[in-house]
């Protein structure tokens, strides 16, 4: 299984999106397994670490969003 950040829009309880960035999990074949329950933040044991995770993180913008559903399949 394999894993990327991507940007994924999100109902809010007004019905309106909301954008965040999230771990998102592949099967073997390329496909959308699963992906984390709540947004990404950062957090590292340097700023030039920090620096180099939001790097990855801006990759997530080079490709589509997803959009976040309450069910999915499980990881």
């Amino acid at each position: 299984m394999t894993w990327n950040y991507r940007v994924m829009k999100r109902k809010n309880s007004g019905g309106e999106f909301e954008f965040g960035i999230y771990e998102v999990y592949y099967d073997e074949n390329g496909k959308v397994k699963g992906w984390t329950e709540d947004s990404m933040t950062p957090v590292c044991s340097s700023s030039d670490d920090l620096k180099y995770e939001m790097q990855v993180m801006m990759g997530a913008f080079e490709q589509e969003a997803l959009e976040y559903k309450e069910e999915r399949e499980s990881k």
